[in-house]
């Protein structure tokens, strides 16, 4: 609330402030005090900090009756901040995307109006509003903010890998010769792969060092689009496998499956293995879920004597069903605030997906392959 704001003197009628409708006020803070609800006895001064819950449908038509609710937001103390008379402002929603470098940094520390030249009105996290002050607000992977600020200022904020702007769904293509080239230079690296030209790892790094060559990619990008958290995941899997089957950790598990499951046949054992990496890897990633259960798929197609491709095969598969929570895959996450679900909508939506893929899994293996596990050896 700035000098001469229009809530300045603003008393609240049962809770609800006359000039913010269709608002929920969290809380009043003055100086180091927090008001909350129903605000007895407050009478709104300049410096007051209200915190408010609102769609982005309110906001945008409080902004188009009221703009000076918002007079001097975008002044950051140099001249030429504000926006020039008649200057299109606007609001987007954007989403923190894994591995961006905003992940764990509060508003405060981001600068957005020193770096962007938008303000931000609001943070939503998994359907969620948070009361707290803006800028004490540490991001987090999947959290939604809304952007306020100059139509100019939104369009730029396109090429931000920082953020995704979902008022931008569709990104233009500066320069369709880059296009061009970007394209033909991952066809080549399929052809080499596939024809086996080249070993798919050195046909990949070729392609990675052409697209920079070719001006599609500048190094900062290339740089910033290689996530050191997955592969440092990826890693510390490989360790754990490895430690799996040098301690023969993995030879005893697999001996635990393979006793229980073993008299009901192969099938019953590959369905049993399908179903218990689909679960685990809901909880932890996909990539650590097939690293880790490899080695013991593989240990018990040993003991029975079957072909550890069906079973590495089996553990592959369903270590890609990671449908039924949002930390089971990264996308899942992205799409969480966005799409307002919680995190009991993906378990309603897709552990029946989980549970269609065993089935159709365990009746392909039984049709293909025989109840007895038929040729399997």
């Amino acid at each position: 609330v700035t000098r001469d704001h229009p809530l300045v003197g603003q008393t609240p009628v049962a809770g609800m402030f006359p000039d913010l409708p269709n608002m929920t006020v969290r809380m009043v803070q003055r100086g180091e005090h927090a008001y909350l609800p129903p605000f007895d006895n407050i009478i709104l001064q300049s410096g007051d900090l209200v915190i408010v819950a609102a769609t982005r449908k309110t906001l945008s038509d409080l902004l188009s009756t009221r703009a000076e609710f918002l007079r001097g937001m975008l002044q950051t103390g140099g001249p030429g901040d504000e926006p020039s008379p008649g200057e299109r402002l606007a609001l987007s929603e954007s989403v923190v995307p894994p591995g961006s470098r905003l992940i764990g940094r509060l508003v405060e520390q981001v600068g957005f109006r020193h770096q962007t030249n938008t303000v931000v009105l609001g943070v939503q996290r998994r359907s969620r509003m948070i009361r707290k002050r803006m800028g004490e607000i540490r991001l987090e992977a999947g959290d939604v903010l809304l952007l306020f600020g100059t139509a100019d200022a939104m369009r730029r904020l396109r090429h931000d890998r920082d953020l995704l702007l979902m008022a931008w769904a569709t990104t233009d293509l500066p320069d369709p010769r880059r296009a061009n080239a970007s394209l033909l230079i991952f066809a080549a690296v399929v052809v080499a792969a596939a024809t086996n030209l080249l070993p798919i790892v050195h046909a990949s790094v070729l392609g990675a060092v052409g697209v920079i060559a070719a001006g599609c990619l500048n190094v900062r990008q290339a740089a910033r689009a290689i996530d050191n958290r997955v592969y440092l995941l990826v890693g510390s899997a490989f360790a754990l496998g490895t430690a799996l089957q040098a301690t023969g950790a993995a030879d005893f598990l697999a001996m635990v499956v393979v006793g229980v499951f073993a008299p009901f046949g192969i099938v019953a054992l590959l369905s049993a293995l399908f179903i218990l990496v689909a679960l685990l890897t809901n909880i932890l990633s996909n990539n650590a879920t097939a690293i880790l259960f490899t080695p013991i798929a593989v240990g018990a197609a040993n003991q029975l004597g079957a072909d550890p491709v069906l079973f590495a095969l089996t553990v592959i598969f369903a270590a890609n069903t990671s449908f039924a929570t949002p930390i089971g895959y990264q996308t899942n996450l992205l799409v969480m605030s966005p799409g307002h679900y919680k995190f009991s909508d993906y378990i309603r939506a897709g552990l029946p997906l989980v549970l269609i893929m065993w089935l159709v899994f365990t009746v392909y293996v039984a049709i293909r392959f025989g109840f007895d596990g038929g040729g399997l050896a």
